[in-house]
């Protein structure tokens, strides 16, 4: 696309998440994105033309890339977002933080969405981190519970003042 607004390049990014993170973009994806960018047009009867067309443009617009450079596209247009002289670090995190919105309105934040959404945080220049691979599996999760508990009571029964009478 030649000479693409910002909210156009807003919406193939969006657009482009939602489809590189699940192989699709499911309806609450699709409507969660609608409604990101009708509150960055702040869409009312006199604009809605200029909504549908950024809509339509930028979907086509994505879908005219080769699958193979998808990727590597959407991380171009990151980076070319966060280098736009009118935009700031609060704006940036505006957007991950939509990106994030987009990916749990299916009501999962999957991973392979973590990982998209942090490699476009970095490309950003924003250090950002939703991977929780560092966390063990949760079989385990009822022992490590016992194992806190034990150690809250040991530490409130060494803590503190008796009152009263001493033991003899």
């Amino acid at each position: 696309m030649q000479n693409p607004t910002f909210l156009h390049l807003l919406t193939f990014l969006y657009i482009g998440y939602a489809k590189l993170s699940n192989n699709d973009i499911k309806l609450p994806q699709e409507m969660s994105i609608k409604r990101k960018i009708a509150e960055w047009i702040d869409l009312s009867y006199r604009n809605v033309d200029k909504y549908e067309m950024v809509m339509r443009e930028s979907l086509q617009w994505f879908n005219s890339i080769a699958k193979n450079e998808q990727k590597e596209q959407i991380l171009l247009i990151a980076n070319q977002i966060a280098n736009t002289d009118t935009i700031d670090e609060i704006v940036i995190r505006k957007v991950l933080s939509e990106i994030r919105d987009i990916a749990v309105s299916t009501g999962v934040f999957a991973q392979g969405e973590k990982v998209l959404h942090d490699e476009l945080a970095a490309t950003m220049g924003i250090n950002m981190k939703t991977i929780d691979d560092h966390c063990g599996p949760l079989e385990n999760l009822p022992k490590k519970v016992e194992e806190i508990q034990e150690a809250v009571e040991i530490k409130n029964n060494a803590v503190g003042f008796k009152y009263g009478q001493k033991d003899k």
